[in-house]
């Protein structure tokens, strides 16, 4: 039976993009797929790929390395870029050593050579799933002295920049974890959220100076700068083996549900659900604090804010599970 995923408080399918220019691979790698139990879906062009996985929740992609649009190393490359724990299963009819180099290299996970027996294809992608959720439960097993040393190291040099950062990021990881916790998250999940909303800020460790501690309101092009803090953050913890789990969940805390957000226009469930917690909980706490612009304002200017911007820069899902808190007294 194929493993499920828990999303919000339901589980689904597996979610698998293919990704080839020969139809009848991805007629007989669909059929295959989908008969195992998998959501699938398929594309013979690479950039509609790419745009897929911007719109949709995906598991895993498997590609065909030679394509005329694009190649495969290079899909790998601009998808891992975008979800860096995203397992890349690339096929390839010419299996050489070097090509399995530069695959890994660029992003692919693992390799199947044509032809090949679609009955070993499942085996295959589980591998790959079970590598990824292992990834994930060493975040619980290992977050004691080297996370907990990694996390303090980057968060004093953020501090260091904007003093109100360890403040914010802490109560960001308190609103977070109780908005994964009531919509059912699994420990392993919580774990990741707790990490990555404390985190959340650490790219703005490249940010100027001069524009985190601006008094008054940010330029165009200082706003553009700003908000690269988000892909700067992804990049940095992607660095860092035991918390590359985390990279992902960083750098789309700045998308928006409507897809007009950044770094990547994400839209919709594409966003990882981690993210559009923690998107949530900045919201409501940067309003609701003491900024070097401006002064805090009130909780009720914070459920306004989220009710007018929710469906379209916020998940309605996430936003209706904050105010029910706030609502009961349990987020102060």
């Amino acid at each position: 039976m194929v493993a499920e995923v828990s999303e919000q408080t339901r589980s689904r399918p597996v979610s698998i993009l293919v990704v080839d220019d020969d139809a009848m691979v991805l007629q007989v790698m669909a059929a295959g797929l989908r008969q195992s139990g998998y959501a699938v879906t398929t594309t013979t062009s690479p950039l509609d790929g790419l745009r897929i996985l911007r719109e949709n929740v995906c598991d895993l992609v498997i590609s065909d390395a030679y394509m005329p649009e694009m190649d495969g190393l290079t899909l790998a490359e601009t998808a891992n870029g975008i979800f860096p724990e995203l397992p890349i299963v690339m096929l390839t009819g010419f299996g050489t050593v070097d090509l399995m180099r530069e695959g890994l290299r660029r992003g692919a996970s693992d390799f199947i050579t044509k032809p090949f027996r679609m009955r070993d294809i499942p085996i295959i992608v589980e591998r790959n799933l079970e590598r990824k959720r292992l990834e994930k439960d060493r975040l619980s097993e290992r977050s004691g002295r080297i996370l907990f040393q990694a996390i303090t190291s980057l968060l004093t040099a953020v501090d260091a920049k904007e003093h109100c950062t360890a403040q914010h990021s802490r109560r960001v990881a308190d609103i977070s974890l109780q908005i994964g916790a009531a919509l059912q998250q699994p420990e392993a999940e919580m774990r990741v959220l707790e990490l990555a909303a404390w985190m959340h800020d650490v790219g703005k460790i490249g940010t100027p100076d001069a524009i985190l501690r601006k008094p008054g309101g940010l330029t165009d092009d200082e706003w553009q700068v700003m908000r690269e803090h988000a892909a700067k953050g992804g990049e940095i913890i992607a660095q860092i083996e035991d918390l590359r789990y985390l990279a992902s969940v960083i750098r789309h805390h700045h998308e928006r549900y409507d897809g007009t957000g950044y770094p990547d226009r994400l839209r919709g469930d594409a966003i990882p659900l981690l993210s559009r917690i923690i998107a949530v909980a900045d919201a409501f706490e940067t309003i609701t604090s003491d900024r070097g612009y401006r002064s805090s304002r009130p909780v009720s200017v914070a459920v306004d804010e989220l009710k007018r911007h929710s469906g379209t820069q916020f998940d309605p899902v996430v936003v209706e599970t904050l105010l029910r808190l706030l609502e009961s007294g349990r987020v102060l």
